[in-house]
């Protein structure tokens, strides 16, 4: 399920429920920690370097 969030001065979020092999969950809040993010963030990062997308 997904739900559009839209703000005036914020650009356009989709808020998601994934469901993720409980490593790679680690693996990523571990690397979102490290970088002083939080996992939605890190995973955006992630998504738009393998689609190659400018974030």
């Amino acid at each position: 399920m997904t739900e559009d969030t839209n703000g005036d001065d914020v650009a356009d979020l989709t808020r998601t429920t994934i469901e993720l092999d409980r490593e790679v969950w680690r693996e990523v809040r571990s690397d979102a920690v490290a970088d002083g993010v939080n996992v939605s963030e890190k995973l955006e990062e992630v998504l738009v370097d393998y689609y190659g997308l400018e974030g």
